[in-house]
C-alpha cells in the first residue's frame, strides 16, 4: 500500500512504420499509456539517415573501442527522438576524442615501449652472465652497427654467417638473434629474417654494462613506464566520466539493435516514433506485450522533456482502487500529497455500515452489487459496503428490520440511543486526527516540516486540549500552552513570510478551530442516521404487525424493506460521501496533479459470417 501517489514514466517506442498501428493498439490494449507528443519531436525520418550516423560512429568505433566502456552502459539519458539522441551521442565521443587522443596516441606509444623494453628483458635473462657491455653496442660505428633481431620459436632461418658476428639468445617463445657486422651485410640479413616473421628489436639507449647491470637497469625503466601507463589510463577514465560515454555508448546500442531487426526494410522507408506517459513504472508489461505479439519496437524510458506536467499514478492494491473514485471527485494528488484511497476502504465501509447495519438488507446490496458490477464497476463499492452492512446488522442483531431473530452482539440502535450517537463522535475525532496528520505527512514531503512545526502541531494539540476540557481541568493548560506556541511559531513564520501579520495568524487560528468542532459534530449524524434506518425498519415492522392477514403483513414487510433499502441506502451513500468529502478530505486533499488518461483500446472487432 503506498499513500503517495507517483508521476507516471515517460516512455519513447521506436518502430518500423507499418508496425505503427498493432504496436500502438498492443500499447493500449496495456491501459497502462497515455500519448503525448513532443513539440520538438521530429516527425520523421529516413532509416538511411540513422545509418549514417552509425556509420559515423563506426568510424570512431575502429580507432578507440578498446579505450570505451563496455560495461554498467545506461540508456533513458539523453532525450529526444533517434535522430536526436544519435547525433547528442557523437557529439560527445567527439568531444571525448579531441580531449582524450593525444592522450591515447602517448599511452600507445608507451605500451609499445613497453613491450620491446620487455622483449629486451627476455633477452638479458637467455643472455645469463654474459659480458657484453650493452652500451658499447649502442655507440659502435660508423663502420660497424649492432642489431637485434627477433625470431619467432620453431621458424627456420638460413643465415651467411661471413662478415658477421652472432649470438643466439633461445627462450621457449622466441628467439633472439644479436648481430654486429658491416651496415651492408646487416641490411641484408634483416632481409632474410624478415622472411621467416623476425623483426628488429630496438636497443634501448639508457642500458649500460654487461646483461645482469643491463636487465637491473630495464627493470627499473618498466617500472617507471608501469606508473606512466596507470596515470594515462586514469586520464583517459576521467574523460569517459565527464563526457557520458557510458550514456552514449548505450543509446547508441540500442539503436544498432534496432537497426538490425529492421533490415528487411527498404531504407527509403520512415519509421514511427511514439511518445507519451505510463503507469507502468517498471516498463515490463509493455515491453512484454510488444515482445509477444512480434512488433519489432524498441522501448526506452528517458528522462521526461522539460516543459511537460507528468500524469499522477495512484499504486493501490486491489482491494483499495474502488475508492479512488471518492478522490477523483476532486482531481488527482500532486506528488506531495496523499492518495487517502486504501484508508478509504476501511472507513467508507466503516461509515456505511454502522448508518445501514442490517443482516438481510445488507446480502440484498452485495446481490445486487455482484449481479450488477460487470456493467457498472462502481458497483464494486456497494459489494464491500454490503458486507459491512451485514457485519454491523450482526452487531446490532437486525434481519430484515427484525430484531427478535438473531441476538444482537453490541446492542439495538432505537434501545440506546445515545450510546449510538456517542460512538460516531469519538470515531469523527479519530478521522479528523488522521486527517491531520496525512497534512503533517505532506508537509514534511513537500519539505515544509518547519512551518508544519510552527503553525499546524499547536493547532493539532489545541483541538484535543478543547475536545478534552470537559473531561480535565487540565487540558485549559495545554490549551493555554498550544496557543503561546502558535503566536510565537507564527511570528517566526512572519519572518519568512511577510504577508502573515499576527492578526491574520489569530483569524486563520479561530477558523481552522471552528471548522474543526463543527466537523467533529458533524460525524454525530453517522449514528443519526443509524436510529433513523433502525427507526424506518421498525415503524414498517410495527405496521405489519397491526393486520391479521398474513400476507398483507408479509406484503407490508416486503414492501417496507424495499423502502428501507432504496431510500435509507440512498440518503446513507450521500452522507457518507458527503462525510468524506467535507469533513476528511478538506483537512489535506488538494488535487494538484495532472490526470493520467490512458490510451483508449479499439473496440473488439466482431466478425460477420459470409453469406451463402
Amino acid at each position: 500500500m503506498s499513500l503517495r501517489p507517483t508521476a507516471a514514466r515517460w516512455f519513447e517506442l521506436l518502430t518500423a512504420r507499418e508496425d505503427a498501428a498493432p504496436a500502438l493498439e498492443l500499447l493500449a490494449r496495456t491501459g497502462a499509456v497515455e500519448l503525448e507528443i513532443k513539440r520538438d519531436e521530429e516527425r520523421s525520418l529516413s532509416l538511411h539517415d540513422l545509418r549514417v550516423l552509425i556509420e559515423q560512429f563506426a568510424s570512431l568505433e575502429r580507432s578507440y573501442r578498446a579505450y570505451w566502456p563496455r560495461r554498467n552502459l545506461r540508456t533513458g539519458v539523453f532525450p529526444g527522438g533517434p535522430y536526436l539522441i544519435l547525433t547528442t551521442a557523437l557529439r560527445w565521443l567527439q568531444r571525448w576524442e579531441q580531449q582524450a587522443s593525444p592522450l591515447v596516441r602517448e599511452l600507445e606509444a608507451v605500451i609499445g615501449t613497453q613491450r620491446d623494453l620487455n622483449l629486451f628483458a627476455d633477452l638479458l635473462q637467455a643472455a645469463g652472465e654474459d659480458d657484453l657491455d650493452y652500451a658499447q653496442l649502442v655507440a659502435i660505428g660508423p663502420t660497424l652497427a649492432g642489431r637485434v633481431f627477433v625470431v619467432p620459436a620453431g621458424s627456420t632461418v638460413e643465415t651467411a654467417t661471413d662478415r658477421l658476428l652472432l649470438n643466439h639468445y633461445s627462450t621457449p617463445v622466441q628467439e633472439f638473434v644479436l648481430a654486429v657486422g658491416t651496415p651492408d651485410r646487416l641490411a641484408a640479413l634483416t632481409q632474410v629474417l624478415a622472411a621467416a616473421k623476425a623483426r628488429v628489436l630496438p636497443i634501448p639507449g639508457f642500458v649500460r654494462g654487461n646483461a645482469p647491470i643491463a636487465l637491473g637497469q630495464v627493470q627499473q625503466h618498466l617500472a617507471y613506464l608501469d606508473t606512466q601507463v596507470e596515470r594515462l589510463r586514469r586520464r583517459i577514465e576521467a574523460l569517459t566520466e565527464a563526457y557520458q560515454l557510458a550514456a552514449a555508448l548505450g543509446e547508441i546500442q540500442r539503436l544498432e539493435w534496432f537497426l538490425q531487426h529492421v533490415e528487411r526494410l527498404p531504407v527509403s522507408h520512415n519509421f514511427a516514433w511514439i511518445t507519451g506517459w505510463t503507469s507502468d513504472l517498471e516498463g515490463r508489461r509493455l515491453e512484454q506485450a510488444l515482445a509477444a505479439a512480434g512488433v519489432r519496437a524498441l522501448v526506452h524510458f528517458p528522462a521526461p522533456p522539460a516543459g511537460l506536467e507528468p500524469p499522477m499514478v495512484l499504486r493501490n492494491p486491489v482491494w483499495g482502487r474502488p475508492f479512488e473514485r471518492f478522490v477523483s471527485m476532486l482531481g488527482t494528488p500532486a506528488a506531495g500529497e496523499v492518495d487517502p484511497s486504501s484508508l478509504l476502504a476501511v472507513l467508507v465501509p466503516l461509515m456505511f455500515g454502522y448508518m445501514f447495519g442490517d443482516v438481510g438488507q445488507g446480502l440484498v446490496l452485495v446481490v445486487v452489487g455482484l449481479l450488477l458490477r460487470r456493467r457498472w464497476p462502481l458497483l464494486d463499492i456497494l459489494v464491500i459496503c454490503g458486507f459491512a452492512s451485514v457485519v454491523f446488522g450482526v452487531v446490532f442483531g437486525s434481519f430484515f428490520g427484525q430484531e427478535n431473530v438473531i441476538p444482537a452482539l453490541w446492542l439495538h440502535p432505537v434501545q440506546q440511543p445515545l450510546t449510538v450517537l456517542q460512538v460516531p463522535l469519538a470515531g469523527g475525532v479519530m478521522v479528523l486526527l488522521i486527517g491531520l496528520l496525512l497534512k503533517a505527512l505532506q508537509f514534511v514531503w513537500q519539505g515544509a516540516a518547519r512551518q508544519w512545526w510552527r503553525l499546524e502541531a499547536p493547532q493539532l494539540v489545541l483541538y484535543l486540549s478543547v475536545l478534552m476540557a470537559p473531561m480535565d481541568s487540565r487540558a485549559a493548560l495545554a490549551a493555554a500552552g498550544a496557543l503561546l506556541w502558535y503566536l510565537l511559531g507564527s511570528q517566526l513564520q512572519k519572518r519568512e513570510d511577510a504577508t502573515f501579520g499576527m492578526a491574520a495568524a489569530l483569524g486563520a487560528l479561530i477558523e481552522n478551530l471552528v471548522q474543526l468542532l463543527i466537523n467533529t459534530l458533524s460525524f454525530v449524524r453517522v449514528g443519526a442516521f443509524a436510529l433513523a434506518h433502525a427507526g424506518l425498519a421498525l415503524a414498517f415492522t410495527t405496521l405489519a404487525d397491526m393486520p391479521e392477514n398474513r400476507l398483507l403483513a408479509a406484503g407490508i414487510v416486503v414492501l417496507g424493506n424495499l423502502v428501507v433499502i432504496v431510500l435509507e441506502g440512498l440518503v446513507v451513500t450521500i452522507q457518507t460521501t458527503r462525510l468524506v468529502l467535507f469533513e476528511f478530505f478538506i483537512r489535506f486533499v488538494r488535487a494538484g496533479g495532472r490526470v493520467f488518461h490512458p490510451l483508449v483500446a479499439p473496440a473488439p472487432r466482431i466478425g460477420l459470417g459470409r453469406q451463402t
